[in-house]
């Protein structure tokens, strides 16, 4: 089924609470060809092979062959994939680890970045951006940004907030994502 109205035709697959095997993926990518999508946004989150931050990566996680190998069949099939890395909210794979809670809006919650640890936050998503971008030939690279609801917690973010604005408080962490992406030669998508 060929539909001409919208450009793009997506579907988003989560992987965050059950990772498909490989087979199901391409199952999946042929019957959303089948359907005319011809856009796939992809939350790999702990089941990517992430390369320099492997620490993330879980039990379950493909293989970067195998990434790869998904790509270009979709590609074949005409369906674009998006890699989704999330990168304020929902981060809970990232930060339940030693290595990355120092980057916690609130240290006994793994679910948010501080968007006031702005070196510890640029140098990780700029790593894990640029992961993605050697992987997906995608023009697009989507942060997430949803789902904030920690948003001012921390003293220094409250601080912020109180002064600034919550909203000043997200634009500027997602403007600093935006342009690690664009740096990167991709274009940042999000939700709204």
């Amino acid at each position: 089924m060929e539909d001409n109205q919208f450009k793009v035709r997506g579907f988003h697959v989560d992987l965050r609470i059950q990772v498909m095997t490989m087979d199901a993926l391409k199952a999946l990518a042929d019957e959303l060809a089948a359907f005319g999508m011809n856009t796939l946004v992809m939350e790999w989150e702990a089941s990517y092979p992430y390369q320099n931050n492997a620490t993330v990566s879980n039990e379950l996680a493909y293989t970067r062959d195998e990434v790869r190998a998904f790509v270009d069949y979709c590609e074949a099939l005409g369906i674009d994939v998006i890699p989704l890395q999330q990168c304020f909210g929902h981060v809970e794979y990232i930060l339940r680890h030693d290595r990355y809670s120092d980057l916690r809006e609130d240290r006994k919650e793994i679910s948010q970045l501080c968007p006031l640890k702005e070196e510890g936050d640029s140098l990780l998503f700029a790593d894990l951006f640029a992961d993605m971008a050697e992987m997906h030939r995608s023009d697009y690279i989507h942060i997430g940004g949803d789902e904030t609801y920690l948003l001012g917690h921390c003293p220094a973010c409250s601080l912020k907030a109180a002064t600034e604005g919550k909203s000043k408080l997200f634009v500027d962490y997602m403007k600093m994502m935006c342009d690690i992406v664009i740096s990167l030669g991709k274009k940042p998508v999000m939700w709204a």
